[in-house]
């Protein structure tokens, strides 16, 4: 089985035992060696010791001069056994036995070539040589005569094998403990590979590998901007379009307070909030976002917070395109079903032969159209706000209510700042709140009015409806919040919110009240039916921190 096929627990045990015993056996050598050498050093001073001292002996010089080898054989090997040394041998002055713990080499030259410095300089030294009993650790003196004269040489040795006789307990022990640290080192190293592959959920180095590859690809291709941070507020993430819109270097900013390089984000007070945000704007480098933000947790624990959020004038455009292909399509199903309508009353005609009927049929239906139509077209000269108003009124047909469109209208060409679209979207979701608060009061007569004109210096739209009117004593800018709706179904609370942001884009201004009774939002008198009027200026704003929420 190759090493990638093993998995983390594996790969860990093996690692860990290895480099275990790797560091156990070399702790061992170098323990042995140590020891090794400190026994062999002290032994070899205590035989250069024991050397001194029977060098010093008065019997011994005596029996050396007289070439005893009785007595000296006699008197040094009992001393040999009493310190227990391998062998005490004595020379003459050219290195020739005169005692021997084997009899029958007594007389012959010593061995091992480390005789010379006690024989020629008269030295006392440590020697590791090889003689007739083996390899051995040896203590050397000279002996001397009254006169100072060289006479003769002391060798008390101890066998090297011995000593690794003495040393072969131990390094059995160290064996032993050896063995007891590997098996508790494997056990160790399979509590921490459970423990470690917890932290890593399960997943394996190479799947976190594969992971973090992957997750910073979905981060450089997200359009939206990324941002997260740790529990110390440092930012730990940024993606490439989070840096592109507020122009934050990420090679300068990662690892450092998000403070230093987004002052204005307040991502930090998620770490003690612990509560998820969403939609909320803010200003970040200048620029206006609309963010949503996440606390992090992990196994219970907060470990920080992460936020992705979008330019708000990218929202905002796609809101408003949203909303003029709802307009366009609403408009074609509107169309669509009335002519479907007519088309079987005139099939209808046809059958019974009401021929007479069906022509009168087509001329009022074309009179009416070719009315509609030619007054549009003198009084309102865009073409796509003229096409939106012939599409509500075919819709208000639908509905069951009438769509009035003042005769006083009038709108010429929009000035250059002002977008036909953005009229398109503030006027039919005008109207169409005006139909659902119709359709709701029963009790009325169904009529929605709508006034466009453009005299003096103000493009002025005004919407009114026959409903139930705006709740009174209610804070009338609250309306104008995105999602607040009286509406009891979800998915409403947009379009007023949509005039808002265009009324704020152009400097306008948007006023609102009960109509019935033409009295002020705040007033406790009961109405019915809303008026909406919204003023834009012909005049460009000179501010351009006008058009921010």
């Amino acid at each position: 089985m190759r090493w990638s096929q093993l998995n983390f627990r594996r790969r860990l045990l093996i690692i860990m035992t290895m480099s275990g015993l790797l560091e156990l056996f070399v702790l061992s050598g170098a323990g042995f060696s140590y020891i090794k050498k400190w026994e062999s050093t002290d032994l070899g001073e205590k035989a250069i010791g024991i050397a001194e001292y029977i060098a010093q002996t008065p019997e011994i010089i005596q029996a050396v001069e007289l070439q005893d080898t009785k007595v000296l054989r006699e008197g040094v090997e009992r001393f040999r056994i009493a310190i227990g040394a391998a062998f005490i041998v004595v020379g003459d002055h050219q290195g020739v036995r005169l005692a021997h713990p084997i009899a029958e080499r007594i007389g012959k030259p010593m061995r091992g070539g480390d005789n010379n410095k006690a024989l020629k300089y008269g030295q006392s030294y440590i020697s590791y040589a090889k003689g007739s009993m083996g390899h051995s650790v040896r203590g050397k003196t000279a002996i001397f005569d009254a006169q100072g004269n060289i006479i003769g040489v002391v060798s008390v040795g101890y066998l090297l094998t011995g000593i690794h006789d003495k040393l072969l307990p131990f390094l059995m022990f160290l064996i032993v403990m050896a063995i007891i640290v590997v098996i508790a080192n494997g056990l160790l190293a399979s509590m921490l590979a459970k423990r470690f592959q917890r932290a890593l959920l399960g997943f394996e180095p190479e799947e976190i590998s594969r992971l973090y590859a992957e997750q910073a690809a979905i981060m450089a291709t997200i359009r939206e901007g990324i941002v997260c941070i740790d529990n110390r507020g440092y930012l730990r993430a940024i993606n490439r379009s989070a840096c592109a819109m507020l122009g934050v270097d990420k090679a300068s900013a990662i690892d450092k307070p998000i403070q230093q390089s987004l002052p204005d984000s307040r991502l930090e007070r998620l770490l003690s909030t612990q509560q998820a945000e969403h939609d909320v704007e803010l200003f970040l480098n200048g620029k206006e976002v609309v963010a949503n933000r996440e606390p992090l947790f992990q196994a219970d624990k907060q470990i920080g917070a992460v936020a992705s959020f979008r330019l708000k004038n990218e929202i905002t455009e796609l809101n408003l395109q949203l909303s003029k292909v709802t307009e366009y399509a609403e408009l074609l199903r509107a169309q669509t079903h009335e002519h479907r309508n007519k088309l079987n009353t005139i099939a209808g005609l046809i059958q019974l032969g009401a021929y007479d009927d069906v022509c009168q049929f087509i001329g009022q239906e074309s009179l009416h159209y070719q009315s509609l139509i030619g007054f549009l077209r003198d009084a309102i000269t865009e073409p796509l706000i003229a096409g939106l108003l012939l599409g509500k009124s075919e819709r208000a047909r639908e509905l069951g209510m009438t769509l009035v469109i003042d005769e006083g209208c009038h709108l010429e060409r929009l000035p250059p700042h002002i977008a036909a679209e953005d009229i398109v979207t503030i006027v039919g979701n005008l109207i169409d709140n005006a139909f659902d608060a119709t359709l709701s009061a029963k009790h009325t007569n169904g009529q929605v009015h709508i006034h466009i004109s453009d005299y003096g210096q103000d493009i002025i739209i005004e919407v009114e409806d026959r409903g139930v009117g705006i709740p009174v004593g209610e804070n009338a800018d609250l309306w104008l919040q995105r999602g607040v709706s009286s509406k009891k179904k979800s998915n409403h609370g947009v379009g007023l919110y949509l005039v808002s942001q265009l009324m704020k884009k152009y400097g306008g201004q948007l006023e609102m009240e009960n109509s019935a009774t033409n009295v002020p939002l705040a007033s406790e008198q009961v109405a019915t039916g809303a008026r909406f009027t919204l003023y834009l200026p012909k005049s460009e704003p000179s501010d351009a921190c006008n058009t921010q929420v």
